[in-house]
């Protein structure tokens, strides 16, 4: 846990909204967006979670979401309100369900991606992975998105965004926080179960 504090402590870098975990796969960044770190911007789920559906910056949260990334999908546990397929909806929940001090917005993991000649079987098994793992088992809601940095004459490597809002999503709405998948040692988590489901993928 002191490790966390100190994270939450650090701004986060330039350009992030989050303060990347250290140490474990170079393929993958992980992090969890918090309302806000240190003296920093108080941040909400839309924010984290539009910027990433609609890169670039243009879009704002009072414009309607059209994602303009290169694929994107919200997959929801067995339970989840049908309605928060949507994803403005899905924020519109949790902020809406949200307590006084709540810190966990989205657990935030990002996947750079090693083949890129096959992307459509990258995206099913990362999708079929949050499903299983993420969804059914753990209850959570994940926006997935995946960027093709190439397609703006970008050299950065495409890559899947797993956005989760931090806590379990019931018929009800949002219940209990999900740590310790919320906390820095939430890399190693992931990591570990995409190494089990999807051996291979985080390879550097």
């Amino acid at each position: 846990m002191a490790r966390t504090e100190r994270h939450a402590k650090r701004p986060a870098p330039p350009g992030l909204d989050f303060v990347p975990v250290e140490g474990g796969p170079a393929t993958m960044t992980f992090g969890v967006v918090r309302r806000q770190i240190g003296k920093g911007p108080v941040q909400t789920a839309h924010q984290a979670v539009l910027r990433r559906l609609c890169p670039g910056g243009a879009a704002t949260l009072a414009d309607s979401w059209q994602p303009n990334c290169y694929r994107c999908d919200v997959l929801l546990p067995p339970k989840a309100p049908d309605d928060c397929l949507d994803p403005k909806a899905l924020c519109d929940l949790y902020e809406k369900h949200s307590f006084e001090g709540i810190k966990d917005l989205v657990v935030m993991a990002t996947l750079r991606l090693q083949s890129p000649d096959r992307l459509h079987q990258e995206w099913e098994a990362v999708r079929a992975f949050a499903h299983d793992r993420l969804c059914k088992e753990r209850h959570l809601a994940v926006v997935a998105v995946m960027h093709l940095p190439v397609l703006v004459g970008s050299t950065n490597p495409p890559h899947i965004h797993l956005m989760m809002p931090a806590r379990e999503l019931h018929s009800f709405g949002f219940g209990e926080l999900v740590r310790p998948l919320a906390t820095d040692r939430g890399k190693q988590i992931l990591a570990d179960e995409l190494a089990q489901s999807l051996p291979g993928f985080l390879a550097d």
